[in-house]
């Protein structure tokens, strides 16, 4: 009850309930099995595919993580990503995502599919290892995969927490030919004041505005708005 106090800030109080028992014995399952989830094979990526619509061709993939626990069996993104965020697993885990999805994205590019792109998710803490740059660099050298095919997305708080270091950061992989997208953009408070001086190439529009268009005819208006804003300086709109 404490900690959740705590969570909701200064000069508050939370009765205790047994749920708050079953959260934290859920939470502690999940950390001991995700230790081994990487020495167990026990993740794997799925590949969302980017689609043209003027061209209608598929230009590229986004890499999703799952975890089928042997202990657990199938257990959902939002719950162990912030667990492994928390216990910083996120750092390795991350690392295996990367390599992964680059090799992935190698093979296809072998195939004869050249001009495919690969999308990464990258926390604020990987960001924050101080050989982060190397690390990425190294990676595409492992695979022999040229730095243009990669796209790094980032998300508005970790902007928020960091941005002098993460601009930096992400700047240098650009510079090397890296892709760097902004993703769930519309949901924060200062994504405007971003787009001049982050180093970006994509901008990804938040789904609620995507799934909104339908019942809610003002929200074709915001994205309409939103698309013309990112084509006009210039960055790809998902």
């Amino acid at each position: 009850a404490m900690y959740k106090a705590k969570e909701r800030g200064k000069a508050k109080y939370v009765f205790y309930d047994s749920k708050m028992n079953q959260d934290l014995v859920e939470r502690v399952n999940i950390e001991k099995n995700l230790r081994k989830a990487i020495p167990n094979d026990e993740l794997l990526l799925y590949y969302q595919p980017q689609y043209n619509i003027k061209t209608r061709e598929i230009i590229g993939f986004e890499a999703l993580i799952r975890w089928d626990s042997k202990e657990l069996g199938w257990v959902m993104p939002y719950k162990f990503i912030q667990v492994a965020e928390e216990s910083h697993m996120i750092i390795p885990i991350g690392k295996w995502v990367l390599e992964t999805a680059c090799k992935f994205i190698k093979s296809v590019h072998d195939l004869g599919h050249k001009d495919y792109t690969m999308a990464v998710n990258i926390s604020l803490l990987q960001v924050l290892q101080e050989d982060f740059v190397e690390m990425v660099l190294g990676v595409l050298n492992k695979y022999d995969l040229e730095p243009q095919y990669l796209e790094i997305e980032m998300t508005e708080t970790m902007l928020i927490q960091n941005f002098k270091l993460v601009v930096d950061k992400l700047g240098a992989l650009k510079e090397k030919g890296v892709k760097v997208a902004l993703d769930d953009f519309g949901t924060g408070y200062s994504s405007l004041n971003y787009l001049n001086t982050l180093p970006l190439s994509t901008l990804k529009i938040d789904k609620s505005f995507v799934d909104a268009i339908c019942t809610q005819p003002e929200h074709k208006v915001i994205l309409s708005i939103i698309i013309n804003l990112g084509q006009e300086i210039g960055l790809k709109v998902l």
